[in-house]
């Protein structure tokens, strides 16, 4: 129990770069938005956000969402094309 709230708190409170304060910017922005309109929905987009921001999920927190690299060495898979001539007698 003790190791899985260890990983928690590492989650919470490390590798906090510029779009993860970026996400929770907006989840605020969109918690103040929600209570000023009393918007349901603007409250679920902050707590999306909030949620983000806090996990360190999603394509715009985490870089998860990039095709990786390809590890294969690009070598040609042309092969030589052998040709014969037709001649019309």
């Amino acid at each position: 129990m003790k190791a899985v709230a260890t990983r928690i708190k590492n989650r919470l409170f490390t590798n906090w770069h510029t779009m993860r304060w970026v996400a929770l910017a907006i989840s605020v922005f969109f918690a103040a938005m929600g209570v000023l309109y009393q918007d349901v929905l603007t409250g679920f987009f902050s707590a999306f956000f909030l949620f983000q921001a806090l996990t360190n999920t999603g394509c715009m927190v985490s870089q998860s969402c990039g095709v990786p690299a390809s590890r294969k060495t690009q070598e040609s898979t042309h092969s030589e094309v052998e040709f014969s001539e037709i001649k019309e007698s």
